[in-house]
């Protein structure tokens, strides 16, 4: 359960090569890789496979229409999210205005920085600026590569893989950065998602795999070179772009369990904004996480 575009890749391979599943009782299996983002998501709500990482807006607004799934875990920030566009064409996203832009529409990516736009920017989307969908953060990079649309909305490693097909490919606009400066607010982005089924068959599980992918993201980013050559070939790119993306720090991973008070509060301050904002139906409770925070016995005397 990946998407073969995306960064997923960079830590099932890892995970693959160090089992850091099984040092906590765990095995994690991936049964298929995805090109669509849309079918991602659907395949997980329909049960097909029980462990997902996706934005977590996505899971929330899943999970508030009843599908049975508690987040785990955060992995990264929106400040992954970018706007790129070629040289010689927009220079900032303000640029955009009466122009297209290639984005994934069934995505959080894609409702969240519709929601900076109108904001911060005055531009309302398929008013101020056309929308074409395409199915994967891959396809936004492709279809500005082709000159099909002026901007793509896309994620690293795909920033990186473009750049180096096309050197003139750059990045216009930050979703995090400008939602950062605006708002006051850092807003957590993927997160790891399990059905409850799965807690349910296996006690416990919840804990172990945050602990397994929290050991995961953290020998990534020590070893970002081993990362990259043990995706590469997967992910049919170049070691070298995906050591671009880490280099230049437009892919940073920052783990945090839901059993980590600081990230529980980060979570619901976020999803409150979110709520707030429109982008979220409503906002969500602690019954969204699925690894409980147990607050320390204290003992005095």
């Amino acid at each position: 359960m990946t998407l073969a575009t995306g960064f997923n890749v960079i830590l099932n391979e890892y995970m693959a090569a160090k089992r850091f599943d099984l040092k906590h009782g765990v095995n994690i299996e991936v049964i298929n890789s995805y090109v669509s983002v849309t079918n991602y998501y659907n395949d997980f709500t329909a049960g097909t496979f029980e462990l997902g990482i996706g934005a977590w807006d996505t899971w929330a607004a899943r999970y508030l229409a009843g599908v049975p799934l508690k987040l785990i875990s955060t992995v990264t920030d929106y400040d992954m999210l970018y706007v790129v566009a070629m040289q010689g064409g927009p220079k900032t996203v303000n640029d955009l205005r009466g122009k297209t832009l290639a984005a994934t529409l069934s995505s959080g990516a894609y409702r969240v920085t519709k929601h900076a736009l109108s904001a911060f920017h005055n531009m309302a989307a398929d008013k101020d600026y056309k929308v074409q969908n395409t199915e994967s953060p891959a396809g936004a990079v492709a279809m500005v590569l082709g000159g099909s649309t002026e901007g793509g909305l896309t994620w690293e490693p795909n920033v990186s893989v473009g750049m180096e097909r096309e050197p003139r490919l750059t990045t216009i606009y930050n979703t995090g950065d400008d939602i950062k400066k605006n708002a006051g607010i850092a807003l957590p982005y993927f997160g790891i998602a399990l059905r409850n089924e799965a807690e349910k068959r296996s006690p416990g599980v919840s804990k172990k795999l945050s602990q397994a992918f929290d050991d995961c993201v953290r020998g990534v980013m020590a070893n970002p070179d081993e990362a990259a050559k043990l995706s590469a070939d997967k992910m049919k790119v170049s070691q070298a772009a995906l050591l671009a993306a880490f280099t230049s720090k437009r892919l940073v991973f920052k783990p945090t369990s839901m059993d980590n008070p600081v990230g529980r509060e980060a979570l619901l301050k976020a999803a409150d904004y979110l709520a707030k904002n429109g982008v979220l139906e409503k906002t969500v409770g602690p019954d969204f996480f699925g690894v409980r925070y147990t607050a320390p016995r204290y003992g005095a005397y």
